[in-house]
C-alpha cells in the first residue's frame, strides 16, 4: 500500500467515526432483510460449512491488491479474492487547493454557514460514497445467489477481475424449475397461471418431506406479470370476471396474498433493486440485481446471511482507521501527488441458508436455464 500520511483535510478520529456509526448498512436495499449480517472469524468458507452447513466448491485468492480507484460518479465494484470488497476515491491537488482556499473564506466570514456546510460535506461526501459502495456490491452479490442459488463472475459486472468460477451453495438440483410449456410463461397473460405454478412446486417440496416454502420472493416484473395473468383475476374475483366488472388496480398485492392466505400458499415478497456498475472504460450501467424472471419459494424472508470478518487496522500509520458494521474506513494522504485517499474495505460473503427447500423458478422458460429467459 502506498505511504499513508495525515489527512490533509480537517478529520480526525472521533469524526470519523460518529460518521461511520452513523451509517446504517442496507439501508434502501433488499439484502438487509434477505441477507442478514452474521460475524464469522474465518476465512475459509469450508470453515463456515462445519459451523452452519453452507458448503461451497470453488476459493479465489488475490489478495494484496490495490482497491481499484474510481470516479466521481461510480458506486463501486468487486476486488481481489472472493470475500474481499474495496473501494476509494481520491480527492487531487485541485480538490485541496479549492478546499483551503473556502476554508480560508469561510474563516474570514464566520456568517458564511453555507460555505461552512460545503467545507463539512467535502470532509465527509466520499466517506459516505465509499460506504455506499460496498453496500450496493453487496446487494449485486446477494441478490444474484438469491436468484439463481449459485454465484457466479460475469465479465460485465466484474470486469477484468471476472474468472471462471462458480460458487456453488448445493441446493438440489430438482429445485430448479421451469414452467410446464411456452403458453405459461408468466408474460403469455392469456394462458399462463403463475399462482399454480407455484401450488405444484410448493406440493413437490412437501412431498419429500422438506419444509414447507411459505414466502415466494420475486422481482416486481414478475410480480406484474402474474398480476396480469387472466387465470389470476379469476381465481381472485371469478364474480368480477363473470360479471365484467374486474379491472386491472383491483388485482393489488394484498388482494393476491390474501388469495394466497386463503388457499395456503406462500405470501408474495416483492423487491425492486437496482445498483450502478462502472466498466473498464468509465462507462456506467444501471442493472437489476435480482434476475426479473425468477422467483424464489422459501420457508422463511431471510435467504442466507451476509458474512462478515473484520479487516485489519494498519499499525503505525498517520492515516484514519475506524470499523464500521462490517467495512472498515481508512482516510490518507499522499504527497506526491498530492492526493486525500478515502478507502472501504470489507471482507464478505453472501451465502444461502435453508437449500434443501428452496425452490428456484424460472417463469419465462420451460427449464431452468440458469435462469435466463432463452
Amino acid at each position: 500500500m502506498a505511504n499513508m500520511n495525515k489527512p490533509l483535510f480537517d478529520l480526525d478520529k472521533p469524526g470519523l467515526q460518529a460518521e461511520v456509526n452513523s451509517y446504517i448498512p442496507g439501508t434502501g436495499l433488499a439484502w438487509g432483510s434477505l441477507f442478514p449480517l452474521k460475524y464469522t472469524p474465518k476465512f475459509d468458507l469450508k470453515g463456515i460449512e462445519g459451523d452452519d452447513g453452507i458448503p461451497v466448491s470453488a476459493d479465489r485468492v488475490a489478495f494484496n491488491t490495490k482497491a481499484p480507484l474510481k470516479t466521481r460518479k461510480t458506486v463501486g465494484s468487486w476486488s481481489g479474492k472472493l470475500s474481499k470488497y474495496a473501494i476509494s476515491r481520491e480527492k487531487n491537488e485541485l480538490d485541496i487547493n479549492e478546499y483551503n482556499d473556502l476554508k480560508n473564506i469561510a474563516a474570514a466570514n464566520t456568517e458564511d454557514k453555507a460555505t461552512a456546510r460545503y467545507l463539512v460535506d467535502m470532509v465527509y461526501d466520499d466517506v459516505k460514497f465509499v460506504n455506499d459502495g460496498i453496500d450496493y456490491k453487496v446487494e449485486i452479490d446477494a441478490m444474484r445467489i438469491g436468484s439463481h442459488g449459485i454465484q457466479t463472475f460475469p465479465e460485465e459486472i466484474e470486469g477484468e477481475m471476472a474468472t471462471q468460477d462458480i460458487i456453488n451453495f448445493n441446493v438440489p438440483e430438482e429445485n430448479f424449475k421451469g414452467v410446464t410449456n411456452a403458453n405459461q410463461k408468466w408474460s403469455e397473460s392469456a394462458t399462463a397461471d403463475g399462482i399454480a405454478l407455484i401450488e405444484k412446486a410448493v406440493k413437490a417440496l412437501v412431498k419429500q418431506g422438506k419444509n414447507k416454502p411459505l414466502y415466494a420472493i420475486m422481482e416486481a416484473q414478475a410480480f406484474d406479470n402474474l398480476c396480469a395473468q387472466e387465470k389470476t383475476w379469476k381465481r381472485l374475483f371469478p364474480a368480477a370476471v363473470y360479471a365484467g366488472t374486474v379491472t386491472g388496480d383491483m388485482v393489488t398485492l394484498d388482494a393476491v396474498n390474501s388469495y394466497m392466505s386463503r388457499k395456503g400458499w406462500p405470501q408474495i415478497v416483492v423487491i425492486d433493486t437496482y445498483a450502478k456498475i462502472q466498466h473498464k472504460d468509465g462507462s456506467e450501467e444501471t442493472i437489476k440485481p435480482w434476475a426479473e424472471n425468477v422467483v424464489v419459494l422459501s420457508p422463511s424472508v431471510q435467504l442466507g446471511w451476509t458474512y462478515w470478518k473484520p479487516v485489519p487496522m494498519v499499525q503505525n500509520t498517520a492515516a484514519l482507521q475506524t470499523q464500521g458494521a462490517y467495512a472498515k474506513t481508512t482516510v490518507y494522504s499522499e504527497e506526491n501527488p498530492m492526493l486525500e485517499v478515502t478507502l472501504a474495505e470489507a471482507y464478505v460473503q453472501p451465502a444461502l441458508i435453508n437449500r434443501s427447500s428452496l425452490v428456484f423458478i424460472n417463469t419465462e422458460y420451460t427449464t431452468w436455464n440458469g435462469g435466463a429467459t432463452s
